[in-house]
């Protein structure tokens, strides 16, 4: 819609009075009177901002009608012929479109381990599930509600996630069972051992029931650290929950950010399951703690 302004003073950038026309023609005066009220460069990044939003939005769209149908008879076909390689490798590449299209550029630093290893990461946003995905399978444990989250949910569902109910200690027992039985079969599990996600500014004590099912099977235990950067290095602070919004507020939110750049780290897995399952998540979580006060990425007088 057009805007004209009224008492303009082309020597300052601020309009005393607006009003909208009786048309409602969108043409290229719009762009002009833009160009001369914000100038040209920010004309230029509203432009690349709106057309970057909806190239994601149609490759994102795309994605959940023509690749992930398909993703998902792949995986359910892989599971029914117990083949794990073609189940990684299509859950491993549907992440990595995911990440892309959402603008994330992962890194990834350390040494991959061979499965099955026991994972244990920082915790920010939904958006940490394909990113470990995208470094390799591993069945998550998530909170009973994500299966009832659209799309997430879906894919979480056929991903070998194991789901917990909050509160419930029939639920932690079964769950825990199950990652034993799965360790034992060689297959890697993740857990976010915060219990809930951050805005990434500090990092929560780490729960050790879970890790129990590891130190018991003498499964080695992978700390990882999560960073999302600016392009100037700093901590990327939009792409977690704010203001306890709407899953899909929240990815619709992200699909708008500009690029954003994500460090995997990979520190040495802990093997030490004499010392217990509490010295193990000690250790983990003083890992994952290090890398994240690199380089100011988390303040030391912000830790929980």
């Amino acid at each position: 819609m057009l805007l004209r302004a009224k008492n303009f003073d082309s020597s300052s950038i601020h309009c005393r009075c607006w009003d909208l026309p009786q048309t409602g023609a969108i043409s290229s005066h719009f762009f002009y009177n833009l160009r001369l009220i914000i100038g040209p460069v920010t004309t230029l990044k509203f432009l690349v901002h709106n057309l970057r939003f909806l190239l994601r939005i149609a490759a994102f769209l795309l994605a959940l009608m023509l690749v992930l149908p398909f993703v998902i008879m792949g995986i359910l076909l892989a599971k029914l012929f117990r083949n794990r390689d073609i189940n990684e490798f299509l859950l491993v590449y549907w992440s990595r479109l995911l990440c892309f299209i959402c603008g994330l550029k992962v890194y990834v630093h350390g040494v991959k381990p061979a499965a099955p290893v026991f994972i244990v990461a920082n915790h920010v946003s939904w958006l940490d599930i394909p990113i470990i995905h995208s470094l390799m399978l591993a069945g998550f444990v998530a909170k009973s509600e994500i299966k009832y989250w659209p799309i997430i949910g879906w894919v979480t569902m056929v991903g070998d996630t194991l789901f917990l109910k909050r509160g419930s200690a029939e639920s932690r027992k079964g769950v825990i069972n199950q990652i034993k039985k799965r360790l034992n079969h060689g297959r890697s599990v993740a857990v976010f051992p915060e219990g809930t996600v951050t805005d990434g500014s500090y990092l929560r004590t780490f729960h050790r029931q879970l890790i129990h099912a590891a130190v018991e099977t003498r499964t080695p235990i992978l700390p990882v650290a999560i960073k999302f950067l600016n392009r100037d290095g700093s901590r990327n602070d939009q792409v977690g929950f704010l203001n306890d919004e709407l899953f899909i507020t929240h990815v619709w939110r992200i699909l708008s950010l500009p690029n954003s750049t994500v460090e995997i780290h990979c520190g040495e897995p802990v093997t030490d399951f004499e010392s217990g399952a509490r010295a193990v998540t000690l250790a983990s979580r003083s890992y994952i703690e290090q890398e994240l006060l690199k380089n100011d990425y988390m303040s030391a007088s912000h830790q929980a």
